[in-house]
């Protein structure tokens, strides 16, 4: 919430709240003598119910309401008033307000105050009186009717009120909030009537009869609503641990774990850090930033430094619940709003690969269980990236020409094959051209400076056209000494001038050879080295994709070849 709207909140309290209680007590004249120990068992029961409210998915059920109501009942409205801000106070040392959020504690009082005042005017208004009573006649009845249904509505008209002065619009949901805010009325308000009627009968004990059972059952249902939700959890967990085994690469990987995490656990950071082998560096590979103002920064965090290098030497998790319990040590690897900070290490075979951080701006953003998800998404994580570099380790090994590092024939062919089949299903027609070059006179130079240097010929030049086509294409080995280039979406004149420029690139400039077997030649030889090139697209110079290759072939062996080598050459000239 921004700073002029929190200012305008406490000055609407400190111009209500006292104002009120004033007049209230001058108009009510309210005294409570001989009943000091009786309010003090309501107040602490109270505070009690509401230091320990019913949370059920993301309604919280407070039995505040029915301990005051109780109280409301027998000692009136200003005994009422003092015990429910009493409450609040107490809920909100239990969960330890940033001071950030000290409005929320101006906008609640001010709320439970204004609630409490227009349900007990319908009350009076409907003939409600205080002390003892019956509650067996319709006069007794139809007071405590509208007591509640006051209540409901006045609460409903402030929520509606404080959310659009807080986001700017009103709330949409407000049937469900009306049908949560009935629900839980139904069951707070009739404990509310048993309470009263208890200490009618047995007095300050039956405060307490009604009052630690509430608490009881609060505690009770809350673990069992938390262990759902925990087993929930821990079945999306498994899933996500499934989704990641499906992907086949580690960007993929990534990028799934990241998009899962954040619908998980509660966030206002995620850093994922790899571990750079026997440096002991780490970098940061993902960074998520919930507000979008900032993107990822460069960052490197060695072995044993800021709270993931810590984690990083330990080898064991660490959760940090305030930004006080890092001590005099300020983590400098995580931005300076984080309060709360969880993070653990991404291990495989008992070596750290990994570092994974799930940061909160908020104090105590996380709980035992979310320490123990993160560990096991943390051994998904770990086995889905081993296996996706696996997996594309022996892709590559496939795919690709060990000695140059392109892409091999295979590739090429299937990269083709499926080029057809895309064109065949969109029905669309696109071109597709192949640059096929061969090394002239390769058998020559590797006679007479021997098969490592062709080695280094092979590689040298794999470099300089990988270079020089960047993304514009595909380059690859097709075999021995034989290379192609794929490019999609030129003329065939745009082709043959690419063709022409990596004809030119080799011939320019010597080839270095240091492994040669020139014994009367110490150091570096340099050689000449040409190629002949042929050219073709497709659909200009044949009806399928998959004749490409042939009709290169045939363009550069009888155009380039047995013209003088050296040459770029196509079917059409």
């Amino acid at each position: 919430m921004s700073r002029n709207k929190s200012i305008t909140l406490w000055i609407i309290w400190i111009l209500t709240f006292p104002t009120l209680m004033i007049y209230l007590y001058y108009m009510l004249e309210p005294s409570f003598h001989g009943y000091w120990i009786d309010l003090i068992a309501f107040a602490i029961v109270m505070c009690a119910v509401a230091i320990f409210p019913i949370i059920v998915g993301s309604t919280t059920i407070f039995f505040v309401n029915g301990v005051s109501f109780a109280a409301f009942l027998y000692f009136g409205l200003y005994a009422e008033i003092i015990l429910t801000q009493l409450a609040l106070a107490a809920l909100f040392i239990k969960i330890r307000l940033k001071k950030e959020d000290f409005y929320r504690i101006a906008m609640n009082s001010t709320m439970f105050l204004l609630t409490s005042i227009f349900s007990a005017a319908a009350y009076y208004a409907l003939g409600g009186t205080h002390g003892v009573l019956d509650l067996n006649t319709t006069s007794e009845i139809l007071p405590l009717v509208g007591y509640i249904a006051t209540a409901l509505i006045v609460n409903q008209i402030l929520l509606l009120v404080i959310d659009a002065f807080i986001k700017g619009r009103f709330r949409l949901s407000i049937v469900k909030s009306i049908a949560v805010d009935v629900s839980t009325t139904l069951l707070i308000f009739p404990l509310g009537v048993i309470l009263y009627i208890l200490y009618l009968e047995i007095g300050i004990a039956g405060v307490f009869i009604v009052g630690f059972p509430s608490i009881l059952l609060s505690l009770v249902i809350s673990s069992y609503h938390k262990g759902r939700r925990v087993n929930a959890y821990l079945h999306e967990t498994s899933n996500i641990g499934h989704e990641l085994s499906k992907k086949l690469n580690v960007k993929s990987v990534l990028d799934t774990f990241i998009s899962e995490v954040e619908k998980l656990i509660p966030h206002s950071y995620i850093l994922v850090y790899d571990v750079t082998g026997a440096s002991k560096v780490m970098n940061i590979i993902r960074y998520v930033n919930t507000d979008k103002l900032s993107e990822k920064h460069e960052q490197i965090v060695h072995y044993g430094e800021g709270f993931a290098g810590g984690i990083y030497k330990s080898k064991e998790a660490r959760v940090i619940s305030k930004r006080k319990e890092f001590g005099e040590e300020e983590p400098f690897d995580l931005p300076n709003d984080v309060q709360s900070v969880i993070g653990v290490p991404i291990l495989r075979n008992d070596n750290v690969v990994g570092i994974l951080v799930i940061a909160s701006k908020k104090i105590r953003a996380f709980e035992k269980y979310h320490l123990v998800l993160l560990e096991i998404l943390g051994n998904f994580l770990s086995v889905a990236i081993e296996n996706a570099r696996h997996y594309q380790s022996e892709k590559n090994k496939n795919l690709k020409d060990q000695l140059t590092g392109l892409y091999n024939y295979r590739h090429i062919i299937e990269h083709i094959e499926g080029y057809a089949i895309d064109l065949e299903e969109k029905g669309i027609s696109e071109r597709l051209s192949i640059i096929l070059f061969d090394l002239d006179s390769f058998k020559n130079l590797n006679d007479t400076y021997g098969h490592e240097a062709g080695n280094e010929v092979l590689i040298e030049l794999a470099k300089r056209i990988e270079n020089y086509i960047g993304t514009r294409g595909t380059v690859a080995r097709y075999g021995g000494e034989e290379f192609t280039v794929l490019i999609k979406d030129i003329s065939h004149e745009d082709a043959l001038e690419v063709a022409e420029d990596v004809r030119n690139l080799v011939a320019k400039d010597p080839f270095k050879l240091t492994n040669h077997l020139k014994k009367d030649q110490l150091g570096e030889v340099e050689v000449a080295v040409t190629i002949s090139v042929g050219v073709a697209t497709y659909p200009d110079h044949c009806e399928t994709p998959g004749e490409l290759i042939r009709q290169a072939d045939r363009a550069m062996y009888v155009g380039a070849k047995r013209n003088g080598k050296n040459k770029v050459a196509s079917i059409a000239m």
